[in-house]
């Protein structure tokens, strides 16, 4: 994941976050909402889109109900949906991808394992003589962003059952700029332990990209808030493929977009 600022590490473009940008994270009132998918590793805009045919679970979950995301279309450099609210309190968005394949060079995978804090895979890869083989992984990605509509209820919290997940444990929209949100990173619904959570957020209109901790035995971290207005949370966890003809790594992506409101 990145440990600093703006400027990306070049040995490492191609791995790519997705997440959410919702036209609004906060609504008087339910109704429409634009919902952007950005795909890459700036922060709050991306660098290309992701095919419509590649999202699952493109969906808004509520205590009012649940209502699917329409009209999701690929553009140049992003992709764009639109969602009809049901009702009043915290909106759970939600996508995910099919898995895809990716075949690095042993250099290129070394350096793409560095860059997202996945050392135990360099570990295993070295101690069991893959190191100097390419790395054949299958990836997929689990997308999840809050928007406050009206009155808080509560549902900022809701498990969405995707395969991995960021769960807050306290409301964002609760949270000022110098406190902590405490969050839970689940995979198959059970804690992710020692997983790096990297924070995205804005300083005077640019980007500055964090990792802010590890989970601890609990699959919780808790992530300081720097500023207002949008942030962005990220991990991944990565095992073996458990079909070894599909590939030798398998990883699971995550991401939480939110936004820390004004005085």
């Amino acid at each position: 994941m990145k440990q600093v600022f703006l400027v990306l590490m070049a040995g490492a473009a191609w791995a790519h976050d997705l997440y959410l940008m919702p036209a609004n994270f906060s609504l008087a009132a339910a109704g429409s909402l634009r919902v952007v998918y950005q795909n890459g590793d700036a922060f709050p805009v991306g660098s290309s889109n992701v095919k419509p045919e590649r999202l699952r679970n493109t969906r808004a979950l509520m205590k009012a109900g649940k209502a699917e995301f329409e009209g999701i279309t690929a553009e140049a450099k992003q992709t764009v949906a639109s969602v009809r609210l049901p009702g009043e309190g915290t909106a759970v968005l939600t996508s995910q991808t099919v898995p895809n394949f990716i075949e690095l060079a042993p250099a290129k995978f070394a350096s793409y394992l560095k860059h997202e804090n996945l050392g135990h895979v360099a570990v295993w890869r070295e101690k069991n003589g893959e190191a100097s083989k390419p790395g054949r992984e299958r990836y997929s990605k689990y997308v999840k962003s809050l928007v406050a509509v009206g009155k808080a209820d509560g549902f900022y919290g809701e498990k969405t059952g995707l395969t991995i997940e960021i769960v807050p444990e306290a409301d964002p929209f609760a949270v000022k700029a110098g406190g902590e949100l405490p969050v839970q990173v689940l995979f198959r619904g059970k804690p992710a332990v020692d997983v790096a959570v990297e924070s995205a957020w804005l300083v005077g209109g640019k980007a500055v990209v964090k990792v802010v901790g590890r989970t601890d035995a609990e699959g919780r971290v808790k992530v300081p808030v720097k500023a207002v207005g949008p942030h962005r949370l990220h991990a991944i966890v990565m095992e073996r493929c458990a079909d070894a003809k599909a590939a030798d790594w398998e990883s699971f992506w995550a991401s939480l977009t939110f936004a820390i409101p004004g005085k």
